[in-house]
């Protein structure tokens, strides 16, 4: 379907919708509602029609029956969400609106569960290894687009993700026991279960594993592709020592192991690569080497399941969460303590080359930890005065070892070092590689770091909402944070980076205010206009002589105006949002093409703007359509000092910005049906996501194609059971995900790939 098609579809859906507001009257005595859905957006219970901000929300029957387990699993449901997978769920990069981490140490997203940010600072990857961790025993999901930063706080320039757990139940015990089978050698099983202990005292338990072989096949001698072995646990308990206090405790673990990620070799090199291999795939004679053994698989678009490594690439990413929130109800005010610690270890190791060659081997291990506490005061009931006043302090450690290394049996050294050296006076004579061979000085370490940082902070906040009159409530709110950022980077001796022993610290301060105008003239409708900054702070550089130590902070205002209306006796809701988001000094990642040193500068200026369009009907008893719209439009406006992946130095003023789809499309139709002692249902889910360019450079090579996705259930739900048999992808959709590109990559830059059509079968058992 093309895109003008799906724009005429939604056109003609909503002023269907509109119309049928005329037959209201007709149709009043059906008792036909929409759920009313609500959400803690900001801070407090509201209801989503009536919260002045943009948001898409999951309800736990909607995260099961559409069968929603990971990040991208409601990103595709969600206007204005873009992303790219390097081939596991520990290397997700999104973006809300535009706004997304195209550099820097922390997220521009804020990720929460059960109010803890799971995704703090991280090192210049550019991706968070927490922030799409297997969703688990989930009540509901909040997709808050626009800076959040009042509400909850440093790094949500884009907007954040709201996720909250089901919490333990004091008046009854009952479990849950889920096993589901699909190809590719899947199997998955899941149980919950909830005591009720006391009318005081209750705890709740969820675990899962999961494993299957995957569907990228490894040609070459490793054998193995991207098979994967996952599993988790939470354990929550609930005290309730009086009618006044609520006191909730939650430890979760989760392990996610893969091999190879889904990626699949491309054939475009790198630069370094790109200056020695002739058309035919032959090396310049040099040394007697003539035979460069590039292609063992086709390249991509021919092909997105195969590759060919001699070795396996394993990857390990194993996350431990606490959480503690303390509510207590002291009358007039609640005094609320949010209590988190998270601490993730990543390890991956294992070919480098992404080919049959034995010639490279790299090892990335990684230990973050954050421990953040937040105390809020706020006010009890819908008075004239709505309240808050918070404190927050918060450490986030990251420590990184990074070890890559050539072997001896590379054939690619000589000419590596030869070129390098006429290029970059990389350290080494010449005349002894061309006395010694490929195996003078080139075998050995290629990289061998470690670096990490420690952002310590400390805000305040407040906000209030006047409700002035009997349709009208004016929101102010301000944030000030206090962040300080200590960095260290020690290199050892290797080929290519020079021996460092670095430890620097800088200080990084902002205030972030909120202003918000809302006219509720009836139950059916809302409007609002908003105002409000975002910041993101700043950080440090590896040891290079490309680009500065220190890269600043970055900040934006945001400006926004929404309605939401319910129309035919609340059986239609639609919620729509336009806005402008003016930012400064983003920062923004590039590379070293010698050292294969991710960077970060900042661009003067840059914007994004557009729309977010949502539709839910319930078009008849039992049938219910949902649509979703997102444009955008999101480009640097200044950046006259941009950093690509080779280490050139451009103008990218007026480039698109990274992970920033034009036009996102979700539609999705449930229909129900009572059916002896249970339900009947079918559902069909249908998301486009425009292309998406993965580089500031905008480079095509670096370019994620447009692509649709159909996925199909069918299923059945009683007291004690339920089944369900599922289609993903059911149209066999090819598309690319994500691009990955290293000089050491010897196939090319690697194209991250979707699963194809893949279907499934799940039961549920009830106790």
């Amino acid at each position: 379907m093309t895109m003008p098609s799906k724009r005429g579809l939604l056109l003609s859906a909503i002023s269907g919708a509109l119309a049928l507001q005329s037959v209201a009257p007709a149709t009043a005595q059906t008792g036909l509602v929409l759920e009313v859905v609500r959400v803690t957006a900001q801070k407090r219970e509201q209801s989503l029609q009536e919260v002045p901000v943009s948001v898409t929300a999951f309800t736990a029957d909607v995260i099961d029956r559409a069968r929603i387990d990971n990040f991208t699993d409601y990103a595709v449901k969600t206007p204005n969400v873009g992303f790219q997978q390097q081939g596991s769920n520990a290397d997700t990069r999104f973006s809300i609106r535009g706004v997304t981490n195209v550099g820097g140490q922390a997220s521009s997203v804020g990720v929460y569960v059960d109010e803890v940010n799971v995704t703090p600072n991280v090192v210049l990857t550019g991706a968070s290894r927490t922030s799409d961790i297997s969703l688990l025993d989930i009540e509901r999901i909040e997709v808050l687009r626009g800076p959040q930063g009042t509400f909850f706080g440093r790094n949500t320039m884009g907007g954040a993700i709201n996720i909250t757990t089901v919490k333990p139940d004091t008046g009854e015990s009952y479990g849950e026991v889920t096993l589901e089978a699909g190809e590719d050698d899947y199997f998955r099983v899941r149980g919950s279960g909830n005591v009720a202990i006391s009318d005081t005292l209750a705890l709740r338990g969820a675990a899962y594993y999961d494993e299957e072989d995957g569907f990228i096949d490894n040609k070459g001698p490793a054998g193995a592709g991207n098979a994967q072995e996952n599993e988790g646990a939470r354990l929550a308990l609930r005290w309730l020592p009086n009618n006044d206090i609520t006191a909730d405790f939650t430890a979760s673990y989760s392990n996610m192991e893969q091999d190879h990620q889904a990626a699949v070799p491309t054939g475009m090199l790198g630069e370094i690569p790109s200056q020695v291999v002739s058309d035919g795939g032959f090396l310049f004679p040099i040394f007697g080497l003539e035979l460069w053994p590039l292609q063992d698989v086709a390249f991509f678009p021919d092909n997105y399941t195969d590759i060919a490594t001699d070795m396996k690439r394993q990857q390990e990413n194993e996350t431990l969460t606490f959480t503690a929130n303390v509510e207590v109800d002291l009358g007039a005010v609640t005094l609320t303590s949010v209590t988190g610690y998270i601490d993730n270890e990543f390890s991956l190791g294992g070919d480098g080359d992404a080919s049959v060659v034995p010639a490279f081997f790299v090892g990335r291990d990684s230990d973050m930890s954050a421990f953040s506490q937040e105390f809020r005061l706020s006010s009890n009931g819908e008075g004239e005065f709505n309240w808050m006043i918070g404190a927050i302090y918060s450490d986030d450690e990251v420590n990184s070892t990074d070890i890559s290394t050539h072997l001896a049996s590379d054939p690619y050294l000589a000419l590596w070092d030869v070129l390098g050296i006429l290029e970059f006076g990389l350290p080494g004579d010449i005349g002894d590689i061309i006395a010694n061979g490929p195996t003078g000085i080139s075998v050995g370490n290629f990289e061998d770091v470690d670096r990490g940082s420690e952002t310590t902070s400390y805000a305040v906040f407040t906000d209030v909402t006047w409700n002035f009159a009997d349709s009208w409530s004016l929101g102010a709110g301000l944030r000030y944070t206090y962040d300080e950022v200590d960095y260290y980077e020690v290199t050892r001796p290797t080929l290519t980076i020079p021996v460092a022993d670095i430890r620097a610290d800088k200080d990084f301060d902002d205030i972030s205010p909120r202003l918000n105008l809302s006219w509720l003239p009836s139950d059916e409708l809302t409007v609002y206009a908003s105002v409000s900054k975002g910041y993101k702070v700043g950080g440090f550089n590896p040891n290079q002589d490309l680009v500065d130590l220190f890269f600043e902070e970055e900040t934006g205002w945001n400006y926004e105006l929404g309605l939401k209306t319910a129309l035919w006796d609340n059986r239609v809701q639609i919620n729509s949002a336009i806005f402008y988001f003016d930012w400064d000094d983003l920062q923004s990642r590039g590379q070293d093409v010698r050292t294969q040193r991710q960077v970060v500068v900042n661009a003067e200026s840059a914007s994004t703007q557009g729309l977010e369009l949502e539709m839910t009907a319930l078009l008849c008893e039992g049938l219910t359509l949902g649509l979703g719209y997102g444009y955008l439009d999101a480009e640097f406006d200044t950046f006259r000092e941009a950093v690509d992946t080779n280490g050139n130095v451009f103008d990218a003023s007026g480039n698109t910005i990274p992970l920033a789809p034009e036009h996102s499309f979700n539609a999705s139709l449930d229909y129900s049906l009572a059916l002896g002692e249970g339900e009947a249902y079918a559902r069909v889910d249908y998301s486009y996501l425009d292309n998406q360019f993965t580089s500031v450079d905008n480079t095509p090579a670096r370019e994620i194609d447009s692509y649709d996705l159909w996925n199909a259930r069918i299923g059945y739900d009683a007291e004690h059971w339920g089944a369900q048999a599922f289609v993903e992808n059911l149209l066999d959709e090819e598309y690319s995900s994500g691009t990955e590109n290293l000089e050491t990559f010897y196939t090319g830059m690697q194209r991250t790939v979707g699963r194809g059509r893949w279907a499934g079968v799940r039961l549920n058992v009830r106790f």
